[in-house]
Parts: structure tokens; C-alpha cells; sequence
């Protein structure tokens, strides 16, 4: 899809050489939440959870040693919410494995009960989980990509909603970089990170600490620390929150040209700069009608006439309500062009979820036409359809002897 030289980017833009290929912010976000947990340490972690949760889904003896020890904490419960059974991670949508995390760091302690009584009972891969979930690096690691991951669960849901448009994304992509930026260098917040792991940890008996050093080491990070929380913060916690901003400004955060005509919206247009009408003027040169000066004009009456109003819609579908296209031309063109550039496409592939709901191996035999009338009513079960005038029309159609699918 997004190949320059041989994909559909390519091929389309081949037709329609003033089209903008913009990737699917929410698939953005998802590549950056991919390659940040590329780390070492976070790779552990991730596969230890998936493989602990494996462990207990899918073997009877083990959940039902887990369910036993659940019904017997009270407090795990009260932090599970009516939870009862551990997450697997998704393998596809890693945002949503924040919600797998924070389960797992709620019940721990009975996770590490029901291990050690299995592991008791000759359960060898137990005990193998229980040597894994027992380290102090495992607990720090799970507490610290838990808190950056739930900072971006709001985000992805924002980005994947239908009344989203590029600037608000832009803006709230900068909202959660300018957090994570800040909790970087917020003391306070690593080091309230770094309590809670000591206090999970010490329930079990297990002790903070670092690795040990080697004068040359290439597996592991080897930096030099004093305590243990000096270094965790440097191996773990700065490395994978860098690595994380440098993914989400590079792929959310994207310079082009074309939108410096979100500028040109009644609460910005105060900053549309001579800077953003040369940018604009030449990205957006096909539809705007007449020359430069033509357009400058166009722009100061449009500058004037926001600043005197006394309200100022928000987006750019409620912009182009209130945009006269007789007197503003060109800037009612450029607004149509920016509200056709899509944020995500999440909507577009919910209807591909359907399918597996519609096409069951018990309508093997369905046709094409049934199938896409199905999936329509099932996409847009919103809309209020009239039964009764459906019936009558397809009586009526029935009647003419004319082929209809109903």
C-alpha cells in the first residue's frame, strides 16, 4: 500500500499527482508502540505475560489452581473489576495489551500463589514461570511499560472515532508526546514507578537489584549505577520512553506540506502566516481560483471575518457549514481537499471484522448479493430501517416478475 515506486501510493498518485498519501494514524501509533518494545527487557516481559497467560488459559488444572486462589483475595478481586482470567496479549493491536498488563500487575500475587503451588505438585513448566515472574526485573519492566502504555490507550481510541479530523489528531498526538516529554524528567514520577515495583516485590520477598556488571558486556545494558533505582531509570525507564517519543514524533508527528492549511480554520487563523499562505498556495495550486494576489485577498477577508465573529466553529466539516463558496472560493476549495485527507481507517476495516459474523462455515452456499446486502445492514445498524415499506417493495417488484434480492 505505501510503496513509493511499486505500490498503490505510487499507482495512485501516478492518476492524481496532487494526492497525499497519509498512513493510518492509529496503525502509526500502534508501529511505534511495536518498535519501542523492541528493547530487551521489554521484549522479555512481554513474552514472559503472553507465555503465563497461555499457561493458565489453556490448561484446566492450572486455571482452576488460579481460580482458587483469586476467590481466596479479596483485595485482588476489588483491583480485577469482576475480572477472572488473565489476558492474553493481541498480537496485532498492542495498544490494547495495556489493559493485559495492568490485569496481570492486579493479580500477581495470585499468579505467583498459584505457581508455587503448582510448581509444589511436580508442575515443571510451573516452576520455570514462577523462577521467570520472580525477578526484579521482570516487576520494574511490567510496572514501567504499564504506566506509558495507558497514557496512550485515550489516544488511540480518539484517533480511531469517525469525527476526528487531522488537526485535532496533530494536536492531541502533541498533547501525549508534550506528557510523556514531561514525565521523563519528573523525578517524582520515576520514582513513584520505582516504589511500587519495591513494594510488589518485597511481598514476595524479592530484593531490588542490579544485574552484574561485566568489564565488557554486549547482551545487556552495563551502565554504571550506585543504587538500583539509578539504574533502572537509566536502562530501562529513559531508554524506553526515548525510544518511544522518537517512534510517535516520527510517525505521527508528520511535516507535510499540505496541512499548513489547517491554519486557515476560524481559531487559528490568526497564525496563518506569510510562511503558511506561500506553503498553502502552492500545495493546494489546482484548486484555488485565480492567481496570488487573487488568493492574499481572499485570505485577508477570511482573517477579518473570524476575528470579528463572536463564535468560531471547532473542525473543518463545521468550518465548511458556515463557509460562504461564492465569496470565499478558494478557501472553500482548500477546506473540502483538507477534510478528504483521513485521519485513520479504522472505520473502513470495521466492516472487514463482520465478515467472520456473516460468512459462517453454516452459509457456505450464501451469494455475493445476500452477502453484501448483510454486511451493509450489519455496518450501518444505526440507521432506522422501515420493514413494512421493504415488504411492500419487494411485493411490488414481485409483481413486475422483475429479479430482486431481498
Amino acid at each position: 500500500m505505501s510503496g513509493k515506486h511499486n505500490g498503490v501510493q505510487a499507482r495512485v498518485k501516478a492518476v492524481a499527482p496532487d494526492a497525499v498519501y497519509v498512513h493510518c494514524k492509529a496503525h502509526c501509533l500502534n508501529l511505534a508502540i511495536v518498535h519501542a518494545c523492541k528493547i530487551p527487557c521489554v521484549r522479555t516481559l512481554m513474552a514472559t505475560v503472553q507465555e503465563v497467560g497461555f499457561a493458565f488459559d489453556y490448561s484446566a488444572k492450572r486455571l482452576e489452581a488460579y481460580l482458587d486462589e483469586l476467590s481466596a483475595n479479596d483485595d485482588v478481586q476489588a483491583a480485577m473489576d469482576k475480572k477472572t482470567k488473565l489476558q492474553t496479549l493481541c498480537e496485532t493491536r498492542w495498544v490494547s495489551r495495556s489493559d493485559a498488563l495492568t490485569t496481570f500487575k492486579h493479580a500477581f500475587p495470585v499468579v505467583v500463589h498459584s505457581l508455587e503451588n503448582l510448581n509444589q505438585d511436580s508442575d515443571e513448566k510451573a516452576g520455570l514461570h514462577l523462577a521467570a515472574v520472580s525477578r526484579f526485573e521482570f516487576i520494574i519492566a511490567l510496572i514501567v511499560c504499564e504506566h506509558a502504555l495507558r497514557l496512550l490507550v485515550h489516544l488511540s481510541v480518539f484517533l480511531q472515532d469517525q469525527s476526528c479530523d487531522m488537526l485535532a489528531a496533530l494536536e492531541e498526538c502533541k498533547v501525549v508526546i508534550a506528557q510523556l516529554r514531561g514525565e521523563r524528567t519528573d523525578d517524582e514520577v520515576w520514582n513513584a514507578l520505582f516504589q511500587e515495583a519495591v513494594d510488589l516485590a518485597q511481598a514476595f520477598d524479592i530484593q531490588p537489584c542490579i544485574p552484574r556488571r561485566a568489564g565488557r558486556q554486549q547482551h545487556r545494558n552495563n551502565a554504571p549505577a550506585d543504587t538500583p533505582s539509578e539504574y533502572w531509570k537509566v536502562t530501562l525507564y529513559n531508554v524506553f520512553v526515548d525510544h518511544l517519543l522518537m517512534e510517535l514524533e516520527e510517525r505521527l508527528i508528520v511535516a507535510e506540506p499540505k496541512f499548513k492549511a489547517f491554519n486557515l480554520l476560524p481559531r487559528k487563523v490568526n497564525e496563518f502566516d506569510e510562511e503558511h499562505f506561500n506553503v498553502t498556495f502552492d500545495a493546494y495550486n489546482a484548486d484555488i481560483i485565480g492567481d496570488r494576489d487573487d488568493f492574499r485577498a481572499e485570505v485577508q477577508r477570511w482573517t477579518l471575518r473570524w476575528n470579528m465573529a463572536a463564535h468560531k466553529p471547532v473542525s473543518v466539516c463545521d468550518t465548511i457549514k458556515c463557509t460562504n463558496r461564492h465569496l470565499y472560493p478558494s478557501v472553500f476549495n482548500v477546506l473540502v481537499a483538507l477534510l478528504t485527507i483521513p485521519v485513520s481507517t479504522a472505520t473502513a476495516e470495521r466492516s472487514f471484522s463482520c465478515l467472520k459474523r456473516l460468512k459462517t462455515y453454516l452459509r457456505s452456499t450464501m451469494g455475493q448479493t445476500r452477502l453484501q446486502n448483510l454486511a451493509v445492514l450489519h455496518t450501518h445498524s444505526a440507521i432506522d430501517v422501515d420493514v413494512e415499506k421493504i415488504i411492500d417493495i419487494f411485493a411490488d417488484k414481485k409483481k413486475r416478475n422483475l429479479n430482486f434480492v431481498f
